[in-house]
């Protein structure tokens, strides 16, 4: 599906999509839209790949639990008024899928109590045609890669190719959201920067 219409299917249902053709065109949109305030950020390789964390902290005050693991970073990361992450997969129709382990980054792009933006940043190789083959991505091709950059002792890891609903301790697929319309009052940006970016 061509670009275009991938954006009017997410503009459609409320969100607000936007296709960059290179990361410093990204970087550019996201320095104007998201200055002088607080922002929350979920555990992403497409995010410390594109090195939006010290990009936001120019002039903002970003809480991010991949910088600093204290307990507080997380708390006060879902109390930001801007949430920043990826998906492990856009769905074409207009969806946004991800899965996790612990919970605090789908929690966060869902409910903060002063929650008022989310942005969620993906390389065009997190597209994929519907939901289903959405999912299907999430699970098979973001998931193991994660668990092993994570040094988890899971099939999927140990052998880098598929998910195989394990029951293992070390299981990070844990939840599975996906994201159908921007939630009530949170104005939540799609966008799609051109190229390979995280898992």
């Amino acid at each position: 599906m061509e670009i275009g219409k991938i954006l009017e299917n997410f503009r459609e249902k409320g969100f607000k999509p936007f296709y960059f053709d290179s990361s410093g065109k990204l970087k550019d949109f996201l320095l104007n839209e998201i200055s002088g305030t607080t922002v929350g950020m979920g555990g992403s390789m497409t995010i410390q790949e594109l090195d939006i964390y010290n990009l936001l902290s120019q002039n903002n005050k970003v809480y991010s639990h991949s910088v600093c693991s204290d307990a507080g970073v997380m708390q006060n990361a879902s109390l930001s008024e801007s949430y920043v992450l990826s998906a492990n997969a856009l769905a074409e129709t207009g969806e946004i899928i991800n899965i996790d382990g612990r919970g605090n980054r789908v929690a966060g792009s869902i409910f903060g109590a002063n929650l008022k933006r989310v942005f969620y940043i993906c390389g065009t190789n997190k597209l994929a045609e519907n939901i289903e083959k959405g999912i299907w991505r999430a699970k098979n091709i973001a998931a193991p890669k994660n668990a092993q950059r994570l040094g988890r002792k899971t099939p999927c890891a140990v052998r880098a190719d598929k998910c195989y609903n394990c029951k293992s301790p070390e299981r990070i697929c844990r939840a599975t959201v996906i994201i159908t319309n921007p939630l009530i009052n949170v104005e939540t940006f799609v966008l799609i920067v051109e190229g390979n970016y995280g898992f």
